[in-house]
């Protein structure tokens, strides 16, 4: 495979997508229904996640053993419309080059094509915006720099409001809970050093391998009015979004299981060990597991649900859990030594059937 930098010197080509487009459909999505924040809160919020990151970022490094070496790790807080203006730059950044290859498959009109594809993707990323809560940035335009953890401060104060009156839990013991969780994705991306093109290498078969769908594409364009009108006005997006993916992408996507699994798994066991090791430490800490349960139960709702369904991605809570389970499971019966050895080589990475019997993994990897 040539790997994204060699397709890149195909410039010629032009956009996939209706970028512009994107972003306004998104947009619609995104900033419709966001909380009233102000200006002393986005501040006050900002000081804090930053004490928060410099302080979970030894306990990370501590609990997984990895990224030694790195640089102290620093968050981006940003609002709504900043995370989708980064995400939809690194999308163009990675599926412009492949314009010409991916319209050529197909006998689809490109003007068509383009406005269809920006208004699925503005639909799908203004629906996550409104959702995620951080994210570690791994294929930013410039590969040459390293990732960047991202957090989204509307999101966060809004579930904030919501979730921390029902439980006895303090912004700040949640707060730690988000952060631990992203900070252990970048310690598998930067601490790892095959992470990062094993995931450039599946994203690359993902674009190699996808079809441009003219009947999809001419479905979306002949709705399009219907579809800004649903963003503007906060209705149902649910039969737009079935037009999203392919079968082949869902499929493709299926093969990146089992490293979704344990790399979000992984993510949410180190809130765990983060906040064991912080309690030991700290007496006065309030125990930041139930975040791993509310971020959970985040994603069992049905909207979040029929989301990753629709996009092929997979990513109910029982991946979520699975990935949790079988770190769980070898860390009580071997050691948390004997699971580490997951990071030594791409072939470690667990199959699926393996994630579901972490004994057929573990006398895979260790003998």
């Amino acid at each position: 495979m040539s790997g994204l930098s060699a397709r890149r010197s195909d410039v010629d080509a032009g956009p996939l997508a209706d970028w512009a487009l994107a972003e306004r459909v998104a947009r619609m999505i995104a900033l419709r229904d966001q909380p009233e924040v102000t200006r002393s809160e986005v501040d006050r919020l900002r000081a804090e996640l930053n004490d928060t990151a410099a302080r979970a970022d030894g306990l990370a490094r501590e609990v997984t053993g990895l990224g030694a070496d790195l640089p102290a790790a620093t968050v981006r807080v940003v609002g709504r419309g900043a995370w989708l203006k980064s995400n939809l730059d690194s999308i163009a950044w990675l599926v412009d080059p492949l314009a010409a290859q991916l319209m050529d498959r197909s006998d689809v009109n490109r003007a068509l094509a383009r406005k269809a594809l920006g208004a699925q993707l503005g639909i799908v990323f203004g629906y996550l915006s409104t959702k995620v809560l951080g994210q570690y940035e791994v294929l930013l335009p410039d590969d040459e720099v390293p990732g960047r953890l991202t957090l989204v401060g509307p999101n966060l104060i809004e579930l904030e409001r919501e979730y921390l009156p029902t439980v006895d839990m303090t912004p700040a013991a949640f707060r730690m809970g988000v952060v631990l969780h992203e900070l252990a994705h970048r310690l598998q991306f930067e601490g790892v050093d095959w992470m990062r093109p094993t995931l450039r290498d599946i994203v690359d078969t993902y674009l190699s391998e996808t079809r441009l769908d003219p009947d999809r594409l001419r479905t979306i364009v002949d709705r399009l009015g219907e579809v800004l009108r649903s963003a503007r006005e906060g209705l149902s997006l649910r039969h737009f979004l079935e037009a999203v993916l392919t079968p082949t992408q869902r499929d493709l996507m299926d093969r990146a299981q089992g490293m979704m699994s344990l790399l979000e798994g992984h993510g949410n066991v180190v809130m765990d060990w983060g906040a064991q090791l912080l309690a030991e430490r700290d007496a006065s800490a309030q125990d930041v597991a139930g975040v791993r349960q509310a971020l959970n139960e985040r994603r069992r709702r049905g909207a979040d649900r029929m989301l990753f369904k629709l996009l092929g991605l997979s990513m109910k809570a029982k991946q979520y859990s699975l990935g949790e389970e079988f770190i769980l499971e070898i860390d009580r019966r071997h050691g948390r030594a004997v699971f580490n050895q997951v990071w030594r080589d791409p072939a470690h990475l667990p199959t699926p059937e393996e994630l579901a019997d972490p004994s057929q993994w573990v006398g895979r990897v260790s003998g």
